[in-house]
């Protein structure tokens, strides 16, 4: 019985310590949207669990002060969905988005598991929207990059596993991260395997931009695709404007296929609590034989009620003429909706902890 009681006081203290030196944080974005299209006069209304203003996860972090500037540092985040509880916005694991562990100090950073992809968080840093899942940005990276399926050890070149990156300390505006992402695929070491490089420079008051650069290499280390990306914003203090090109083509099969996209708008903080985003999203599939087009306006309203919550409303417009498998939010909600033209309205709530 005194065992037993040490025994559980001795994994209280462990518990206590652990407890200390974890941070956990996240966000729940649940809301309602509703598309319309006029092509057979097709409409869907559903529930938004998984985020369409950012994605609902919740993450577990934590540093250890190793000496000498040194630090150890780890990553768990668990995309998921305020519907039902499922996972969500990840691989598909229970700690789908971010599982990681690494070293940092003066040198930078190299952290080692699975991570975001640093091409595809290039792109963000210049979207118009801010980031945000509904008919912004991350659409028109699936919209872009999702050529063939033969994306690696990355989930839509989005969620980098089995990777070991470097990320350098910023200096005079400029920092950067390279990642590589091994296959895993016994005797051919390209395999499966991801390059991926993003980088920003913001030196200049107001103003930043983004480049970024991504390689998959698919089953047979021959097929894959290439990736590449340059973006500007520039903030006037209330007001900030930014535009982005991306291209992506497939490589080494028996027809190859390239998409290009190009985004412009901004935002405008009206006051304290009220922001207003707008974009216009053009992503031209120019693949030989199949060439189509999937334009897309957007705009979206965020209402601060503090720090860490938030009520939003936003709409689209969507023209597709002749372009297979579009992406009209990131949730993946309106993506069933296909036709010449839709529409769609959402609008939720964003609880952030």
């Amino acid at each position: 019985m005194k065992k037993t009681l040490v025994a559980i006081a001795a994994l209280a203290s462990f518990g206590a310590y652990a407890q200390s030196s974890v941070k956990l944080g996240g966000v729940l974005d649940a809301g309602v949207a509703t598309y319309s299209s006029q092509a057979g006069g097709k409409s869907l209304t559903s529930a938004t669990g998984g985020g369409l203003f950012a994605p609902s996860n919740f993450n577990l972090s934590g540093s250890e002060d190793l000496g000498g500037g040194l630090k150890a540092n780890f990553m768990l985040e668990s995309g998921i969905s305020a519907n039902n509880g499922a996972y969500a916005n990840s691989n598909g694991g229970l700690f789908g988005r971010m599982a990681y562990a690494g070293l940092s100090g003066g040198f930078g950073s190299v952290n080692l598991g699975l991570q975001f992809d640093p091409a595809f968080v290039a792109t963000l840093h210049t979207d118009p929207l801010g980031a945000t899942e509904y008919a912004a940005g991350v659409s028109q990276w699936l919209n872009t990059v999702t050529l063939t399926g033969n994306t690696g050890a990355s989930t839509a070149g989005i969620f980098d596993s089995n990777a070991v990156s470097y990320s350098t300390p910023k200096m005079n505006g400029f920092d950067a991260t390279v990642l590589y992402s091994l296959g895993g695929v016994s005797g051919n070491s390209s395999a499966n395997s991801v390059t991926s490089f993003g980088a920003k420079y913001d030196g200049v008051k107001g103003l930043l931009i983004s480049v970024g650069a991504l390689q998959t290499k698919g089953a047979t280390g021959s097929n894959g695709q290439n990736e590449s990306s340059i973006g500007a914003s520039y903030n006037m203090g209330a007001f900030t404007v930014a535009a982005n090109y991306m291209e992506a083509k497939s490589t080494g099969l028996s027809t190859n296929t390239k998409r290009t996209s190009t985004n412009f708008g901004g935002s405008y903080q009206i006051n304290g609590n009220l922001k207003v985003m707008a974009g216009y999203y053009d992503v031209e599939n120019k693949t030989a034989n199949a060439n189509g087009s999937l334009k897309t306006t957007t705009a979206m309203f965020d209402y601060s009620l503090s720090k860490q919550t938030g009520i939003y409303f936003g709409g689209q417009s969507a023209k597709n003429t002749a372009f297979v498998g579009g992406f009209l939010d990131a949730g993946g909600v309106g993506n069933s909706i296909s036709g010449t033209t839709s529409t769609g309205f959402v609008a939720g709530l964003h609880k952030a902890f």
